[in-house]
């Protein structure tokens, strides 16, 4: 981005939101198709905590699967507006201290 370019909201927002819905339905494909590979990827993640004792084999329905999707679309989406507009506030706030 060139210097003094502003740092646009929206696209941020729906550039996330679209992200998160892709990792989203990669996810549930993920854990749908392979369940005991699944969980031994993201057993890894949540360090020390047993996953395996609170996993239940998947009944993902395709209404299930699209409230989803658009919950974690939404709520990206709106992580991105925020973003965004921090961004811009904290590049202007640099400016006027002379910092960049």
């Amino acid at each position: 981005m060139e210097e003094g370019t502003p740092h646009y909201a929206h696209p941020t927002g729906i550039a996330l939101g679209l992200t998160a819905g892709i990792v989203y339905t990669i996810c549930a494909l993920f854990v749908t198709v392979w369940p005991a590979q699944a969980l031994g990827f993201f057993k890894d993640w949540f360090h020390g905590i047993d996953i395996g004792r609170i996993f239940a084999p998947p009944q993902l329905t395709i209404w299930a699967f699209l409230r989803g999707l658009v919950e974690i679309v939404l709520v990206f989406y709106l992580v991105g507006l925020v973003y965004g507009w921090l961004y811009n506030k904290c590049v202007a706030h640099c400016k006027r201290m002379g910092w960049i």
